[in-house]
């Protein structure tokens, strides 16, 4: 699986570097998702040590406003013999209307504690804001049991069941804010294939609910496509479709992303 593609040398090489560059950073997207896609990175770290990746992705959204993003984010995983932590970053370079503005960013960190066995406990902590949809404050906490159901060679699948508390606090129109507090389920369910040596292919399905309207969700289905085209970079190109029974703010019920990314690997 670490195997990488060798590329031409001297000009060609670095014409096929600039090429693939701006290719990677073009995208377009119609909303920003609200659920993180923690499974990707923990699908790379399969070995003891350090493993992760930095990302740039530009994209064009539409909202309210018309929306030019630059984002970067960094992801990082530490495997120690027994227990795995993640801690996920990311900000975003937003112009609205001709305004430039940093308007958005998380901050996640997860640990997975005996990731070797079938059933394996699990915990976060995840901070998050976006002034571009009126969200000023996202803090969660919670905690769950993960499921390895599957386990092959170029194959595996896991899902996890838990619950998380969840502070929300949202700007609306003129001075009106709303404050939500609420205990929900938070359950997810993802497949990891290789195709190839460079080539992987995630699905990843979350559902996040409250528990007195459990019918009445937030549901993400994710897919990404990672090719790794050095030892050190990849693209990834990823498609995220929402469905929201209630949202906070006047956007559609069913949203989508389309997005592709260049990633530097270590």
């Amino acid at each position: 699986m670490n195997q990488a593609l060798h590329l031409p040398s001297g000009k060609y090489q670095f014409k096929t570097v600039i090429a693939i560059l701006f290719i990677g950073l073009f995208t377009i997207t119609d909303i920003h998702a609200q659920l993180l896609n923690v499974e990707r990175i923990r699908s790379d770290a399969d070995t003891v040590g350090w493993h992760g990746d930095i990302g740039f992705d530009f994209s064009v959204n539409r909202l309210n406003d018309r929306v030019i993003r630059l984002r970067n984010s960094a992801n990082t995983s530490y495997n120690s013999l027994n227990h795995t932590y993640l801690l996920l970053t990311s900000l975003e370079l937003v112009n609205v209307d001709g305004r430039s503005l940093v308007s958005s960013g998380y901050f996640h960190l997860r640990s997975q504690f005996v990731r070797d066995r079938t059933l394996s406990p699990e915990f976060f902590l995840q901070y998050q804001y976006n002034a571009n949809l009126g969200l000023d404050n996202r803090s969660l906490a919670g905690g769950g049991i993960r499921y390895n159901f599957l386990q092959r060679e170029r194959l595996t699948g896991s899902l996890f069941s838990g619950v998380m508390f969840e502070h929300e606090v949202w700007s609306l129109a003129g001075d009106e804010s709303v404050t939500n507090n609420f205990l929900k389920s938070t359950s997810n369910i993802g497949l990891t294939g290789y195709i190839n040596p460079q080539t992987r292919l995630i699905l990843i399905g979350y559902y996040q609910a409250r528990p007195d309207r459990f019918f009445e969700s937030r549901a993400t289905l994710e897919s990404q496509l990672n090719v790794r085209i050095s030892r050190f970079v990849s693209i990834a190109v990823s498609f995220t479709m929402t469905y929201d029974t209630d949202p906070v703010i006047d956007i559609p019920e069913l949203t989508y992303v389309l997005q592709n990314g260049l990633l530097i690997n270590f």
